[in-house]
Parts: structure tokens; sequence; C-alpha cells
């Protein structure tokens, strides 16, 4: 059963699960040597482009902005899982120091995880950190105490091949009842599929774990179609998440996971719990 909840935060985010939401052009004034550790400048000088590195970074303030914001928290544990998303600006970030900022890294994981971690203070952490970037906005995810993976996809049109073999029979009729005929509609559904098998793979529960084994997935309990309109027409990230429970399907296996989703006409944000 899907669900609706209105996630607007307060001046501290609210326990649980955070999202951020970082734009890259929010970042034309900030020097990111000030935010970034030794470490991470080692790694954003050699990426290949200024997108590339302008959503690198974007990606990592976020989830830097959201690990100190929950340093100021007390934990709780005892409610229901929702996300909470907070649109970041660069004002927004200075709300920390740029030593705080370079306390907190945001390394790739030893381990065979496709998680970064996150280190502060030279210490590794227990929190679970994902990050995606799409169409000049990139996003960070921090849950506790269960792993969570988010996405972030641009809803646009692709070619028939990529449906057929990408998505199951179940999945494109899904898609099909609910476009009505309408390719704004089907460009958006299938979008929102990508990101929960995305969001899957990011979990590490495939292997091996690359976009070459989305078809390998296939997602079961989808969301009734009547609480997904409302994102079509939007121009406007929201703080309302749709929130339901789906099975992820390989093969003969399959887990149980929470998801949550909202979205822009354009823009689609999903996050994935066990």
């Amino acid at each position: 059963m899907a669900m609706h909840y209105d996630s607007r935060p307060s001046s501290a985010l609210n326990w649980g699960c955070r999202v951020a939401l970082l734009e890259s052009r929010e970042l034309r004034s900030v020097e990111s040597a000030r935010y970034l550790s030794n470490r991470e400048i080692a790694k954003y000088i050699v990426l290949p482009s200024q997108s590339r590195r302008s959503a690198w970074l974007a990606g990592r303030l976020a989830a830097k902005y959201l690990f100190l914001n929950r340093l100021e928290m007390s934990a709780e544990t005892n409610r229901q899982w929702v996300p909470t998303l907070v649109k970041l600006s660069s004002q927004a970030l200075g709300a920390y120091s740029p030593w705080m900022y370079q306390q907190v890294e945001v390394l790739p994981s030893e381990s065979t995880s496709s998680h970064p971690k996150i280190v502060w203070c030279g210490k590794d952490r227990r929190e679970s950190v994902s990050l995606s970037h799409a169409g000049g906005a990139s996003c960070a995810c921090i849950g506790i105490g269960s792993p969570t993976a988010v996405d972030i996809e641009t809803a646009v049109p692709r070619i028939d091949a990529f449906y057929r073999n990408t998505f199951t029979r179940a999945e494109r009729d899904w898609v099909a009842r609910g476009a009505e005929g309408e390719s704004i509609r089907s460009d958006w559904l299938y979008t929102l599929l990508w990101t929960l098998k995305e969001s899957a793979l990011k979990l590490g529960w495939v292997n091996p774990a690359s976009v070459w084994d989305l078809p390998r997935i296939e997602i079961d309990g989808l969301p009734g179609l009547n609480h997904i309109g409302q994102f079509w027409y939007s121009r406007k990230m929201d703080n309302e998440f749709v929130v339901s429970t789906a099975r992820v399907r390989e093969h003969c296996r399959a887990m149980q996971t929470q998801v949550a989703f909202t979205g822009t006409r354009n823009l689609i944000l999903t996050v994935m719990n066990l």
C-alpha cells in the first residue's frame, strides 16, 4: 500500500533517512578546496570535465551537510521510515565552517559495496551514504541502521529496444496501464522503474552490480498509479514522498524493500531502504 507523506524539514532535519538536493549552479561562488579534504581534492582535480567536477562536488557537499546536521540531533528509532528532503543552496552550506566540512570525508569504500563511506575526523562511520546526479542536480542520502540508496534521473524518451531489453513484460504492462497513451506519462513511469532498479543495484544485493545488470532485476508490488499522477506535470520538487513497499526479484531470489519517491515532470528522485 502506498502512502503520501509530507516531509517538510524543520531547522534540524527529522530522524531516520535524510536526502539533500543541491544544484550544481549553486556552487559557482563556492571554492571547492575550502570544503574538501586533501584526499577528496586529489580525486576532484582529476575528473575529466567541469560538469563532472561540479556534480561530484555537489553530491559530496550535500552528504557532508547532512552528516554535520545529524550531529546536532538526538537519535530516534521508533517511528516509521519516511525520508526527509532538504533543498540546499550555497547560502545554506554556510551553516558550517569549511574546517568542519573538511573533517567529513566521503570516500570510496574498500569493501565490495557500491556505497561510498563517511569518514569523520579520520575514523570510519557506520551510517549508510548514497549519491546520485542527473540534470544539473546532485543528491545525497544518509541512512541510519540499515543500507539505504538514492537515485535521481531525468525523464526522457528512449528507443523501443531499450524498454524491451530492460523491463519485464509485467513492468511494461504496468507502464502501459498508467500512461494511457501519453508519452509524458510513459517516459516518467519507465524512468521511475529505472531509479528503483538502480537503487537496488546500489544496495549491493546484485553481484556484479552495474547498469548492464538492470534487465536481471524485476520490481514487483509497484505502487498504485493513482498515487503518481501528481508528479507528471509538477514543475517544482516537493517535499511530499509516496512511500510503499516493493519486492526486488533477481532470478529465484527476492528481497522486500521500502521505497519512497518524489519528483517533477522531468526529474524523479527515489530512495530505497532494506
